[in-house]
């Protein structure tokens, strides 16, 4: 049976309302609070959810309603604890990426969790689009062979919030939008070991503000012995946003051409086998009103709400969004330099 629960979301941006309209498919949750640090951020989101109360205080959101799951939607340097705060009163969590600024910071919110024993989910929705679960029920099954490599490209070209641009606030574009192709390469490949890679400033020198990374180039070697590389530019096509990405197994290649679309080549088969994997638009699991671009946030806000019922784990849990922070913050400090994420 599905428990009855009451949701609340800190921050009342773009991420929360799209999370607030897939929540509201579901009779058994109830949207409780909203907390931003103004009000005027979260009309939007009243306008969603009528009922739902706002506050600027977290404190005293958390003190003043019987909260079970929290979306945290805040940019990577608006986290000085909140997390830990909401663990400890045993509320379960949805987290948008990056789960954090620091490593450290990270650490701090993995070690709480993993203390009050919640269920955690990070909002890598790359994992739930069609091909992509396809693909790993391949890999799971043994179908698919060892995977052996994984290359992703992430391309565009604007200057986002104004506290994008800041790699103090921000992280940097490797932290913010590529750090989606590094868990995908984790999600196919498993556990990442080492990495060397670059990211610099090359075309937004003279952007006042602007001191995050607008290029970068990585490469990564997993535990199984599979290797990655990743890129990722700002200085692309102007308002055009390109994802791609391949992902080599023995018996499989994927060449995932969108997020939400794949050509699967099966080369055990002579001749080889080509099939199109693609989203449904006849897919019965997705409920009226839900569009195929916001398909990807319904099957995760499922997988995080199953996991809390207990009936299944095929959640994100936080410990993934620290292994990804680890990758994204080593290609931002390696320079060259080849860096054993586990130490």
């Amino acid at each position: 049976m599905t428990p009855k629960l009451n949701a609340a979301f800190l921050g009342g941006g773009y991420m929360s309302q799209t999370h607030a309209k897939n929540l509201l498919k579901f009779p058994s949750v109830t949207l409780t609070a909203v907390c931003d640090t103004s009000l005027e951020n979260c009309a939007t989101l009243k306008e969603t959810a009528p009922t739902i109360k706002a506050y600027t205080d977290f404190d005293q959101m958390l003190a003043s309603e019987e909260i079970d799951i929290l979306y945290v939607c805040l940019p990577p340097f608006a986290h000085n604890g909140q997390v830990e705060k909401a663990a400890a009163k045993g509320i379960h969590m949805f987290l948008e990426k990056p789960i954090a600024l620091t490593v450290e910071r990270g650490e701090s919110m993995v070690a709480t969790a993993k203390n009050a024993n919640i269920i955690t989910h990070v909002g890598y929705h790359m994992r739930y689009s069609k091909p992509a679960q396809e693909l790993k029920k391949l890999v799971t099954s043994g179908k698919a062979g060892k995977p052996v490599l994984f290359h992703g490209s992430w391309e565009c070209n604007s200057l986002h919030s104004p506290w994008w641009m800041h790699k103090d606030k921000c992280g940097g574009q490797v932290f913010e939008q590529v750090i989606h192709l590094y868990d995908m390469a984790v999600n196919f490949l498993g556990e990442c070991e080492t990495v060397s890679g670059y990211a610099a400033n090359l075309t937004h020198t003279n952007v006042e503000g602007y001191t995050i990374d607008d290029n970068s180039v990585a490469v990564l070697k997993f535990k199984n012995g599979g290797l990655a590389n990743i890129t990722g530019s700002n200085s692309a096509v102007p308002d055009e946003w390109k994802t791609s990405f391949t992902v080599v197994c023995e018996n499989v290649t994927a060449r995932f051409t969108s997020q939400t679309e794949a050509i699967f080549y099966f080369t055990d088969k002579q001749p080889v086998e080509q099939v199109l994997v693609t989203s449904d638009k006849d897919n019965e699991t997705i409920p009226p009103g839900v569009s195929l671009s916001n398909e990807m946030y319904y099957n995760e806000t499922v997988a995080f709400l199953n996991a809390i019922a207990g009936i299944s784990q095929e959640n994100v849990p936080i410990e993934i969004g620290l292994h990804t922070l680890k990758m994204v913050d080593a290609v931002c400090r390696s320079n060259g330099k080849l860096i054993n994420i586990f130490n």
